[in-house]
């Protein structure tokens, strides 16, 4: 290969997965490493080692596919080892300095929200067709990693909200069959009795504990409820024995788990692609958390490192595929136990990830995940259920709603519940179409992107309108009101920019700088809402004119103090409101910016 086709190579590479670049960042006071510091291989291991053991916990998403699916003991155990591999690779992969990682200290789990599409599919077309599914799913969320940020107009909030939502619902059933040991209409008590000492001791340690141990919830919840059904008898000899006769290391793929050989079936893409996606705009979401936790002077996005968390992301889902188990995503849990520990270097994402490679070549270790009593994984699920419920409706509200947001929520949440409740309505579907009619949230979520995308007609992200005075203050409010229900921004955002504008509108007229009208111009491009005030006059200056002490203040004969605070407060206000302030003149006239990020 000749030099200039190198060149031209790596200019391809930088073009579609830009290399690492640290960026500069200012070090929070509660954290003790941030990103790029460098612990001891000792705290290093002690922090990986919790993360791997919340990540251990959360396999059991795992071990309930696997049980649906209706595997064998061994088939079940390989299952749950290799997708422990695919969540080893992708953190330890999104922990590097490469072109492929965030370089932050991000982990993978199996994920809850995959779960239940790649099940539905599994059980229609087989294993082969949700991983051959997988495997174009991540080439997908790969190839869309730089533009999928863009794409946030298409899958908003209120869509994620929607799938959310759904997926607590279609929890509901298999968690309360599992907490009550439902079988023939029969409650059985002592399964009622561990899986209630479970959930109890989890929504505890969640409402009550403090610092750390708040985080491992579900791992002290799931030791209780072990304890408690030992104590009952339903837990002990006959299940240790079963992890005892596995060997102490075995290669993941033993035991009766066959890697089986991908199909690419358009009615498994579609259903299980279109989770994936918006999986994947939520690890957008995990990036900017985990670049908040490492930045006390953090403003904005670093883009380049969301495309690369995401497109990492998208090669732990191929992976996941190739290595036929189910789909894993980002795992906010280890962002609070990251923020707990006030450790967040990329180093221990490294370590996370080698452990929980290691860990599922010991045959143990699984084999013990799936012999957790069923009422102790009801718990945890019923558990997941409440907590997705709940997530979801935070985010549908999360935005200002008009009518047709409105429609396109409610009628997405109707038409997802109304498949998971009557299922007799899809019972006539083609055989091949089942997997996308006949699960309630890819029938919810479609609906509701479709009526996104129709209600989105004659919405422009941007409105005009003429400020006559101060009086006009009232039109003001009515019309960021209005134009922030039409582009669904947040209440915090809208709140923000009215109060800034305001107080820019009464400065304004204080300091008699313009003439009026003013024209006012908004603007929303869901990163962030803009302001403008052009007007005919001189520019505000933002910057204070004079320093007030706290001495000054107190001085009772010190009018000029209390004077110059006042001439000041307009700016002071102004920048604390928004993010970003902008003022410049432009001939006659002068232009006062403000955006405010979302």
């Amino acid at each position: 290969m000749d030099k200039d086709t190198l060149r031209n190579l790596v200019k391809w590479l930088d073009a579609i997965f830009p290399p690492f670049r640290e960026t500069e960042r200012v070090k929070p006071k509660n954290m003790l490493y941030v990103a790029h510091e460098n612990p001891t291989m000792g705290t290093a291991f002690a922090v990986g080692a919790q993360h791997a053991v919340v990540l251990l916990m959360l396999a059991i998403y795992a071990v309930i596919a696997g049980q649906e699916l209706e595997f064998t003991e061994g088939q079940l155990r390989g299952f749950v080892s290799v997708v422990i591999v695919a969540a080893g690779i992708a953190t330890f992969l999104q922990s590097t300095k490469t072109r492929f990682g965030s370089g932050h200290l991000i982990v993978h789990n199996p994920s809850p929200i995959g779960m239940a599409g790649f099940i539905a599919v599994s059980s229609t077309y087989g294993i082969g067709a949700a991983t051959g599914a997988l495997i174009v799913s991540g080439i997908v969320v790969i190839a869309l990693a730089r533009v999928l940020p863009s794409l946030r107009s298409i899958f908003p909030a209120e869509v994620a909200g929607v799938l959310l939502v759904l997926l607590g619902l279609s929890l509901v059933e298999g968690g309360v069959s599992r907490y009550t040991g439902l079988n023939g209409g029969s409650i059985n008590s002592a399964s009622t009795i561990i899986a209630s000492v479970t959930l109890v001791s989890i929504i505890g340690l969640s409402i009550w504990a403090g610092g750390r141990l708040k985080l491992f919830a579900i791992v002290i919840g799931a030791i209780a409820g072990l304890i408690t059904a030992a104590l009952m008898g339903e837990f002990g000899h006959e299940q240790m024995a079963v992890v005892s006769q596995q060997p102490l290391v075995s290669f993941p793929f033993g035991g009766g788990f066959e890697i089986p050989m991908p199909k690419f079936i358009l009615g498994a893409i579609i259903p299980i692609l279109l989770i994936e996606v918006i999986s994947a705009i939520d690890s957008i979401g995990t990036g900017v958390a985990i670049d908040k936790i490492n930045n006390a002077k953090w403003h904005r996005a670093d883009m380049p490192m969301i495309g690369r968390t995401v497109t990492c992301h998208g090669i732990g889902v191929f992976f996941a595929g190739l290595m036929g188990t189910m789909s894993i995503g980002t795992s906010s849990a280890n962002l609070g136990l990251a923020h707990a520990s006030g450790v967040a270097a990329r180093k221990v994402g490294l370590v996370t990830g080698a452990i929980l490679v290691v860990v599922a070549f010991l045959p143990q270790v699984s084999t013990f995940l799936t012999q957790i009593p069923q009422p102790v994984v009801g718990a945890i699920v019923l558990y997941t259920a409440g907590y997705m419920l709940v997530a979801g409706m935070e985010l549908v509200l999360s935005r200002m709603i008009n009518s047709r947001r409105t429609f396109m929520i409610g009628l997405g949440i109707a038409v997802g519940a109304a498949v998971l409740l009557m299922p007799a309505l899809t019972a006539g579907a083609p055989e091949g179409l089942k997997p996308i009619v006949g699960s309630a949230l890819t029938m919810g979520t479609v609906t509701a992107i479709i009526l996104n995308l129709i209600f989105r007609i004659g919405i422009s992200q941007t409105g005009t309108m003429q400020l006559t005075g101060v009086e006009s203050l009232t039109q003001l409010t009515e019309f960021l009101e209005e134009k922030g229900e039409d582009w669904g921004a947040r209440h915090q955002v809208m709140m923000r920019a009215g109060m800034a504008v305001g107080e820019a509108i009464e400065k304004l007229n204080g300091t008699a700088v313009c003439t009026w009208p003013v024209d006012l111009k908004a603007s929303f491009d869901e990163y962030k809402v803009t302001v403008e005030l052009k007007y005919e006059g001189h520019p505000i200056n933002m910057t204070p004119k004079t320093k007030v002490s706290l001495e000054d203040l107190m001085d009772d004969d010190d009018d000029e103090a209390l004077d110059a605070l006042v001439s000041n407060a307009s700016g002071i206000l102004i920048g604390q409101l928004a993010d970003k302030v902008e003022s410049k003149a432009d001939g006659k006239h002068s232009t006062l910016r403000l955006d405010f990020d979302h």
